[in-house]
């Protein structure tokens, strides 16, 4: 997403993941990455008028949200961004389904997406024969597939 403004959320409420808190500032994103952010109220007139300036006093500046269990589509999925979701993990389907949006750019309209595979039950199971035994371990750390000796 290359843009030749620069946008910039002027005197937004930001939310500090690291720090526990809020603070006042102001975001300067440019090609659609967060360039840097400047701490405290500025004026708009200070402001490059070559920028897109969006006053942001009354509204809220939060990081990406991680939604660990959904059952996502590809018809919905943009939904989840709007919402403030940017990445979530499909808790069980068919991964083959999910392809599209497992493999979609990171700068597009739908969250990142991980998935586990169809769940593992007993014949016939939930969900039929055909889904038996079927499970992907990409999801699980390093670690813990050594620690169960594989």
């Amino acid at each position: 997403m290359k843009n030749h403004k620069s946008i910039v959320l002027l005197n937004a409420n930001i939310i500090d993941v690291k720090k526990g808190g809020t603070f006042k500032g102001t975001i300067y994103i440019k090609d659609g990455i967060i360039a840097k952010v400047h701490p405290g109220s500025l004026s708009i007139e200070g402001l490059e008028s070559e920028n897109t300036v969006i006053e942001t006093e009354t509204k809220w500046v939060i990081p990406g949200l991680i939604d660990m269990h959904v059952h996502i589509k590809d018809g919905f999925a943009p939904l989840f961004t709007a919402a403030g979701i940017t990445t979530v993990r499909n808790t069980g389907g068919n991964v083959l389904e999910l392809n599209k949006l497992m493999s979609a750019p990171g700068n597009g309209p739908t969250p990142k997406v991980y998935s586990a595979d169809r769940v593992i039950d007993g014949p016939p199971g939930l969900w039929g024969e055909k889904v038996h035994g079927i499970l992907i371990l990409i999801m699980l750390p390093l670690h813990v597939q050594k620690s169960n000796g594989k």
